[in-house]
C-alpha cells in the first residue's frame, strides 16, 4: 500500500500525535510505502525516518495559521502530484482539508483528543476546530479515536462508527541513563531524589501547577524536576518558575526521548496531574520504563494503568500532596506498581500490534470493506 499522513507538525517527533505517525510509520515502512508530511519549520533539512519519505511544507507564521497552512498545502499537493492508495489525516481540527482530499483520495481520520479552550487556545479558536467534527464524522472512510470514551461520544453524536485505535510504545525503549546522569549533574540533582513531571508544552491543562503547590505542602527533601516547552504560555511558565521556592527545577524541552526516559527512570517518582487527555504517550512511555507513577484520575489514566498506579482526584492538590507523601513512604509497594504498569503495557500496548490494527483498517478503506 502507498499511504500518507498528513496533520503533523514535524519529525523526529517532540511527542504526542507527532510520536504516534512516528512509530506507525517505521512500523509499517518495511511492507508499505508510507509519506509523512510535515512543517519545514520544525523539520530539520537532515532528518530522516527510515524508509519513510518526509515531505517539507512550507508555512505561514503565527500560532493560528501555521498548522492551518502546513495542512491546507499538503492536501494540495497530495491532490495535485500524490499517488497514494489512501491518505491517513490526524486530528479533528486538520479536517477542514478532508472535502479536498475527498476529491481523489480515500481517508482515514483520527483524533488525538478534545480540543479545549483556555490553555493554548481562546474561545473562538476552539469553537471553530470543534465546528471540525462535522466533515470529520460526515466525510471520512473511516473515523479513528485513540480515546475510547470520546470515540463512543462521537460516536453517538454523529450516529457512525468510530473505531478506538489506542497509542502504544516500544517494549524495549532506548534509555540513555549518562545522558540523564549529566543533566541532572547540570541542575545539580542526584539520582533518586526527585519527582518528575514531563510534558511537551507547559500548560495549565496539564497541572504543573497541581504539583508543585502539592510538592511544597511536603516534608521532604527531594527535589521536583518539571520539564517542559514554556513558550506557549510564557506567563503561566514565569508563574511557576517565581513559586517554586528554590526545591523546583525548571528543565526545558528534552530533545533526545532516550535521555528523558533516562530521567524518568532515574526518579523517585513519576507524577502525571493532567486534567484531560485522550491517551497519554507521555503516561505510557513513563510505564514502559518502570516508573512508579501517581497520576490524575481521570478515565483515559486509569484505562491505561488499571490497578498499577496510585491515583489522586483531578485538580485537587490537597489530595495530591496526600498521595505524595504516601508514595514517598511506601518505596516497596511503589517500585511494584511501576513493574505492574510495565508489564501491562507492555501486554497491551505494543506499537507492532497496534501498527497491525491500523494496517487492517487501511486494507478494508481500500477494498471498500470499512
Amino acid at each position: 500500500m502507498k499511504i500518507a499522513h498528513i496533520g503533523m507538525k514535524g519529525l523526529p517527533s517532540r511527542g504526542g500525535a507527532d510520536r504516534v505517525v512516528e512509530k506507525i510509520a517505521l512500523c509499517l515502512a518495511t511492507s508499505h510505502q508510507i509519506t509523512v508530511y510535515c512543517s519545514k519549520r520544525d523539520t530539520p533539512s537532515n532528518a530522516v525516518l527510515d524508509g519513510v519519505t518526509l515531505i517539507r511544507m512550507p508555512y505561514l507564521t503565527g500560532k493560528h495559521v501555521h498548522m492551518t497552512s502546513v495542512d491546507l498545502l499538503a492536501a494540495l499537493h497530495a491532490v495535485l502530484w500524490g499517488k497514494y492508495d489512501l491518505i491517513h489525516l490526524h486530528h479533528i481540527e486538520a479536517c477542514f482539508v478532508l472535502p479536498l482530499l475527498k476529491l481523489r483520495f480515500k481517508v482515514v481520520s483520527t483524533s488525538h483528543g478534545r480540543i479545549t479552550e483556555g490553555n493554548k487556545w481562546g474561545r473562538l479558536a476552539a469553537m471553530v476546530m470543534r465546528a471540525m467534527e462535522v466533515p470529520y464524522a460526515v466525510m471520512s472512510d473511516s473515523a479513528t479515536s485513540v480515546s475510547e470514551p470520546q470515540a463512543r461520544d462521537l460516536a453517538r453524536r454523529f450516529r457512525r462508527v468510530v473505531t478506538h485505535v489506542p497509542n502504544g510504545v516500544d517494549p524495549k525503549p532506548r534509555i540513555d541513563e549518562d545522558a540523564a546522569r549529566t543533566l541532572l549533574r547540570q541542575y545539580e540533582v542526584e539520582p533518586d531524589s526527585y519527582l518528575v513531571f514531563a510534558a511537551g508544552r507547559m500548560i495549565p491543562l496539564k497541572g504543573a501547577h497541581l504539583i508543585l503547590e502539592a510538592f511544597l505542602r511536603l516534608k521532604s527533601s527531594c527535589r521536583l524536576v518539571l520539564i517542559g516547552d514554556g513558550s506557549a504560555l510564557p506567563e503561566y511558565s514565569a508563574r511557576l518558575r517565581s513559586g517554586g521556592n528554590g526545591r523546583a527545577v525548571f528543565v526545558p524541552f528534552v530533545e533526545s526521548q532516550a535521555a528523558l526516559l533516562g530521567l524518568i527512570r532515574l526518579s523517585r517518582l513519576f507524577v502525571f496531574p493532567s486534567m484531560d487527555e485522550a491517551m497519554s504517550m507521555m503516561l505510557l512511555e513513563a510505564a514502559s520504563v518502570g516508573a512508579p507513577i501517581v497520576c490524575s484520575d481521570i478515565p483515559p489514566n486509569r484505562d491505561v494503568l488499571s490497578d498499577a498506579a496510585v491515583y489522586f482526584k483531578s485538580g485537587n492538590a490537597g489530595d495530591l500532596a496526600d498521595k505524595l507523601s504516601w508514595a514517598l513512604e511506601h518505596r516497596a509497594e511503589m517500585s511494584a506498581l511501576g513493574e505492574r504498569a510495565q508489564a501491562r503495557v507492555r501486554r497491551y500496548f505494543a506499537w507492532d500490534s497496534i501498527a497491525n490494527r491500523y494496517e487492517a483498517l487501511y486494507q478494508e478503506v481500500i477494498a471498500n470493506r470499512a
